[in-house]
């Protein structure tokens, strides 16, 4: 007995709040207008308030205390959205007002227009719009009715933002998910990274899921914030595009080669963007840099290549150097190294088929992969190539390491010619 008088007692207070909220809802209609109404969804509160309490104040036959309590909880919630709305929105809610005034001047003169003039409909539809991307967004993320608020309206503004860089508020959505979803990131850092991301995708010509890649590789050599590895790799695209390569190539071997880009990659990556674009302009990609460089690096297999394709050639394909390059991580300098070992087109088709596969196992590659290698082996491509990778950040002639190995190389050298 005592247990259900309890309950009962609940279920007086839980009502005593919803009509108090009531109340104040009433207080708001008389003094908003029409579109107000609309865009804070008060008439949607009191419908919700009218199927537990009546007129009178009465819980209604039926209510139950578990009704009364969600009733309460749904109103509170429609509260901090509207609350939000305000707060994130206030020329919206000023646009409103304004509307509704305008209306009711028009109303004097032409009765029923407040409510079903052109004005108020375009301005209920333009409200409701906002209240549905509100909603969409809480679907997606799974946020309060608040932060769905917020996230919208930051989203929205972001979308005026990216117009300056041909962007739109669709690239942002886009990018915010790449982030979430991809780095692991929360709303609000996606929110806040959203437009450099966007503006990164754009400049490289990747997708936002590429970029996560890029981005993610970059992260794993860099301590830097992602809002300054997205600033450099828009600058290495300008360099990139500088050279005639197109950046979204080369970024896109870069991240399908992680692996090789987390072992060699030093100042940031750029002796590996050099090389990428060495490789670009001699119809390689970056898979074939990671593959010469652990040819030449598994140093007793190289010598004993590098040994039997002169043999075969009948004169003497020296890759020292080039393994010393790709040793000290300048993987430019040993493309062009590898160019100046190769040969050129004419020499190429002049040699049997055993030859050839003798000299693309020698530097690590096939023989498809040989022949591009030498038809763009012209006066200038080594040249063009090594000038871009420099400016990249490779190129470097010093590499005090191998004054040291030079002689261990010689001799392993001699031990293999011995056998």
């Amino acid at each position: 007995m005592a247990e259900n008088i309890s309950s009962h007692q609940e279920a007086l207070n839980l009502a005593e709040k919803v009509v108090e909220i009531g109340k104040t809802k009433i207080a708001q209609r008389k003094e908003e207008g029409f579109l107000s109404n609309a865009l804070l969804a008060t008439e949607r509160d009191l419908s919700t308030i009218a199927t537990a309490i009546t007129k009178d104040g009465e819980i209604r036959v039926g209510v139950s205390r578990d009704y009364l309590e969600n009733t309460l909880k749904a109103l509170e919630a429609s509260e901090k959205q509207s609350q939000a709305i305000q707060d994130t929105f206030p020329g919206l809610v000023s646009m409103a007002n304004s509307a509704d005034n305008m209306a009711s001047s028009i109303d004097a003169f032409v009765p029923g227009f407040a409510k079903f003039g052109a004005i108020a409909i375009g301005a209920v539809m333009a409200f409701a719009k906002i209240q549905e991307a509100i909603t969409e967004t809480r679907k997606e993320l799974g946020v309060s009715a608040v932060e769905a608020a917020v996230v919208t309206a930051q989203t929205k503004a972001l979308g005026f933002a990216a117009k300056a860089y041909g962007l739109d508020v669709d690239d942002i959505k886009t990018a915010q998910a790449a982030i979430r979803n991809d780095l692991g990131a929360s709303v609000q850092e996606s929110v806040k990274l959203s437009l450099n991301f966007a503006r990164t995708a754009a400049a490289t010509g990747q997708t936002a899921d590429e970029l996560t890649g890029t981005l993610s590789i970059m992260e794993s050599i860099s301590s830097a914030s992602r809002d300054v590895l997205l600033n450099q790799i828009r600058t290495n695209a300008a360099i990139i595009g500088a050279a005639g390569v197109s950046p979204a190539l080369v970024m896109k071997d870069l991240a399908e080669n992680a692996e090789f880009f987390a072992t060699f990659a030093k100042d940031g990556g750029q002796n590996l963007i050099g090389a990428g674009i060495a490789a670009r302009k001699l119809g390689l990609n970056m898979s074939a840099v990671a593959g010469i460089t652990e040819s030449l690096l598994d140093f007793e297999t190289s010598i004993e290549k590098q040994m039997e394709a002169s043999l075969l050639l009948g004169r003497q394909i020296n890759l020292d150097r080039a393994r010393q390059l790709a040793f000290a991580g300048d993987q430019a300098g040993m493309m062009e190294e590898i160019l100046r070992q190769v040969g050129g087109e004419a020499e190429f088709t002049k040699m049997a088929f055993h030859q050839r596969k003798a000299l693309a196992e020698s530097v690590g590659v096939n023989v498809e992969q040989l022949s591009r290698l030498v038809r763009n082996n012209t006066a200038g491509a080594p040249g063009a190539a090594v000038g871009a990778a420099a400016a990249a950040g490779g190129g470097k002639d010093a590499y005090p390491i191998w004054e040291r190995m030079g002689s261990d190389i010689h001799s392993m050298k001699n031990e293999m010619s011995n056998r």
